[in-house]
């Protein structure tokens, strides 16, 4: 058998599978190039979700914090075994609310800012050739807060640089951008930062700009090239299907339905670190 795998990945903090997703659809000269062989996150229903969409992965449910890596490296191995020429890629979209600026004037969680310091021990663990990071571009801001948790503005920016040296001390090098989606031909402006540490001798490579949001060429760029406009969310959208609303219906709610309706929106929408809108979307 054609020996088409070049990318081991390892996804930490994998939620439903988007980024497990992308791995399993990228080519290479029209080949299937790269697979998920290994992911993590503490949410049991995200768990599920990624398990029927990836089934071969192995799925840890655990926080990166406290899994026992040794079943993860075993199946590491396995694949290592089966693909000897991949290379093998530790892939961590870090918990990202308590650096986002969604966040406001909130207080920030201290520990949750410190995950990016639990992937040493993966590192260690794994030896992997690539790391590859995704996060709001506020977390080049890590540094120290003060007791009321918030950020000490003269601190921005000191644990991040300490811990990007401290990755690199493992023979990395290391490249960062700040890339939108929608500039990828996706139907969403959505900004986040990309870093990537590659072992000494291993191309640093991000991808190349295909669009832009008025197309044509941008200004200022030293090689102006030819972009395709912006995609709009509305050519995706089917504008015929309302949906059934919970209200509209022959026999209506009872009182206390929709007290919990109302409490629910609330705690899970409207307010409050569990919003739905926060947890899931910054």
């Amino acid at each position: 058998m054609k020996d088409e795998i070049k990318l081991l990945y390892i996804d930490l903090f994998c939620g439903a599978g988007g980024t497990s997703t992308g791995i399993e659809l990228a080519k290479l000269h029209g080949e299937k190039c790269a697979k998920v062989v290994a992911c993590v996150n503490h949410d049991p229903m995200a768990i599920a979700s990624h398990l029927a969409n990836h089934p071969e992965a192995m799925h840890f449910t655990e926080d990166i914090r406290t899994l026992q890596l040794s079943p993860l490296v075993a199946q590491l191995d396995k694949f290592k075994s089966k693909y000897p020429a991949a290379h093998v890629v530790l892939w961590a979209s870090l918990e990202c609310t308590n650096f986002s600026k969604a966040k406001g004037g909130q207080p920030r969680d201290a520990d949750s800012r410190t995950l990016a310091d639990h992937l040493f021990r993966y590192i260690e663990a794994i030896n992997p050739d690539y790391i590859q990071i995704e996060n709001v571009v506020e977390f080049m801001s890590w540094g120290a807060l003060d007791e009321n948790g918030k950020p000490v503005s003269k601190l921005n920016g000191t644990d991040y640089m300490r811990w990007v040296k401290q990755v690199s001390s493992y023979g990395y090098s290391f490249d960062w951008r700040e890339l939108n989606a929608a500039d990828f031909g996706a139907y969403t402006s959505r900004k986040r930062y990309f870093g990537q540490f590659a072992r000494t001798g291993l191309p640093l490579v991000f991808p190349q700009q295909t669009y832009a949001k008025n197309g044509g060429t941008v200004p200022g760029e030293l090689f102006p090239s030819q972009y395709k406009k912006w995609k709009a969310v509305k050519d995706v959208l089917d504008f015929s299907d309302d949906g059934k609303s919970i209200f509209e219906r022959p026999k209506p709610l009872k009182e206390n339905t929709l007290k919990r309706i109302y409490a629910g929106l609330i705690k899970f929408v409207a307010g409050g670190e569990q919003a739905f809108l926060v947890k899931y979307n910054t």
